[in-house]
């Protein structure tokens, strides 16, 4: 199945990314879509990230842990901001 783009503004952007790269415009919407899938999956999760920080040391999370306990959050929440 072909795909129809009729909206002008996404041609304008296909044909400008087609020209930049000096490819068609098929191509260019291609790589686009590409990019933006893996950007996307790439996109960094709050698990993911801590994960990355622990490999770059050598760490890693222990299997079978638990997850913190959301309440624990606001407790910290509130150790952070009391004067006391």
């Amino acid at each position: 199945m072909a795909l129809n783009i009729s909206n002008p503004e996404a041609d304008r952007l296909a044909r400008e990314l087609a020209k930049i790269d000096r490819t068609s415009i098929s191509d260019a919407v291609i790589t686009a879509l590409r990019e933006t899938i893996r950007n996307r999956m790439d996109k960094a999760s709050p698990r993911g990230e801590a994960q990355k920080i622990l490999a770059k040391h050598g760490l890693s999370f222990r299997r079978g842990r638990k997850p913190v306990p959301e309440g624990a959050y606001h407790e910290l929440d509130h150790d952070l901001t009391d004067d006391e």
